[in-house]
């Protein structure tokens, strides 16, 4: 009997080692960033230390006073510094955009060569991600703000489709509107996951495992043998965000009776808690739109 030789798809082999070379062209994770990922990972309530990384990067604090005046949080004042933006939205509020604001530098300033919405797209993601930190606390996780960075960078993958690969995801968005499909599917037939590149990114970037796993999971389902509690939270936070209009396209399919029985939530709870997180998408557009 003859060994067997399994087949390799070369093409696939190709496209990966392309699509990883193009990572690694990217600009590593802001220094801001890194920071506030610390901050996250050390002492989370280090208020001195945030508002000096933000001080020290005069576009993050530019930006982030215009979020912080934005309509959506309803200053009485105008919000003229730092300290005072910490004092109005919070500590943790404040942490959070400021590492919105810093990722999302990253793939800034040319204009989308293949038509992506980009403010489709973050807006989706920080809502997601807002959700995301909702669901962690009614789950009682300890590290609620990991989950918002997890839900943040959950589709980062397509960022970086839009910026290195504009023909071929030009061709996906395509393809998912004319067969009105979700962006997953059109990326797995086209071979181009989100899930998977948005991983390789994060290991690029040499953040914690648990981004490149939750990433890599979060489209799942409850019986697949790689699914894990905190890529469904972030899936079922994805598919909250969809049916709140957040979103691109027509959603990803999503078991969402299944998945909140796994995450021990149950629909009546879920129910309830989805009459309070109307006002995220309100908060995710304005936020966005401070941004962009």
């Amino acid at each position: 009997m003859k060994n067997f030789v399994p087949v390799i798809d070369l093409d696939a082999q190709r496209r990966k080692r392309a699509i990883i070379a193009k990572i690694k062209s990217i600009p590593p994770l802001p220094a801001a960033a890194q920071e506030v990922l610390t901050i996250v990972a050390g002492n989370p309530r280090d208020i001195r230390r945030l508002e000096q990384v933000i001080v020290h990067d005069p576009s993050l604090s530019t930006q982030l006073l215009k979020v912080a005046n934005c309509a959506a949080y309803y200053p009485a004042t105008r919000i003229d510094t730092v300290q005072r933006a910490i004092v109005f939205l919070g500590f943790a509020e404040v942490r959070s955009l400021a590492l919105s604001l810093s990722i999302s530098s990253v793939f800034k300033g040319r204009k989308s060569a293949s038509g992506f919405d980009r403010q489709a797209f973050w807006e989706h993601s920080i809502g997601t991600a807002m959700i995301s930190r909702v669901l962690a606390g009614e789950m009682a996780m300890e590290e609620t703000d990991l989950y918002f960075t997890c839900g943040l960078l959950h589709d980062l993958g397509r960022a970086v489709m839009d910026n290195c690969f504009p023909d071929e995801w030009r061709q996906i968005l395509e393809y998912a509107d004319s067969r009105d499909c979700s962006l997953i599917k059109a990326e797995r037939k086209l071979g181009f996951p989100h899930n998977v590149i948005g991983a390789w990114l994060v290991r690029n970037w040499g953040l914690p495992e648990i981004y490149a796993k939750v990433i890599a999971s979060h489209h799942l389902p409850v019986n697949h043998p790689k699914f894990n509690i905190q890529g469904g939270l972030v899936q079922l936070a994805d598919h909250l965000s969809h049916k709140m209009g957040m979103g691109m396209l027509k959603p990803p399919p999503c078991a969402s009776n299944k998945l909140a029985n796994s995450l021990g939530i149950g629909m009546e709870r879920l129910s309830l808690l989805e009459e309070h997180l109307q006002k995220i998408g309100e908060l995710a557009e304005a936020i966005t739109t401070g941004f962009l």
